[in-house]
C-alpha cells in the first residue's frame, strides 16, 4: 500500500530530549571565561535572591501595618521594636507615626 508520500525519518530521541541542569559549554570555553560566566550567574542570582527579599519584606510589612491599625497591643508591641532596632535618624522619621505608644494620638513634635 504505497500512497506515493515519503516518510520522513523522525529525529533521534536524544536530539528532542534537553539534558538536566545547566547548559554545556563549548570545549573552547577557557578557564578566565568560565570564571566570568559563573560571576555572571552569582550576579544574577543574587540580583533574584534580593528581589524576592523585598517582596516578602513588603509583604510582611503591609501585614504588620494593616494589623496594628487593627490592635492597638500588637500596635505598642511594633512601636517598641522598631525603637529597639531602628537606629538611623532618617529611617525612624519614615516611621515616625509607628513609633509612638499610643497609636491613636500623632508623634510628638521633635
Amino acid at each position: 500500500m504505497d500512497t506515493g508520500a515519503e516518510q520522513v525519518p523522525a529525529p533521534a530521541a536524544s536530539e528532542d530530549k534537553k539534558r538536566p541542569g545547566r547548559p554545556r559549554q563549548a570545549a573552547t570555553e577557557t578557564q578566565k571565561q568560565k570564571v566570568e560566566r559563573l560571576q555572571d550567574e552569582l550576579r544574577q542570582a543574587q540580583a533574584a535572591l534580593k528581589l524576592s527579599e523585598e517582596k516578602r519584606a513588603s509583604i510582611i510589612g503591609h501585614a504588620a501595618l494593616r494589623h496594628a491599625r487593627r490592635h492597638t497591643e500588637f500596635a505598642r508591641a511594633l512601636a517598641a521594636m522598631l525603637r529597639a532596632e531602628i537606629k538611623a535618624k532618617a529611617d525612624r522619621a519614615a516611621v515616625a507615626d509607628l513609633l509612638v505608644d499610643d497609636p491613636g494620638t500623632p508623634p510628638p513634635a521633635e
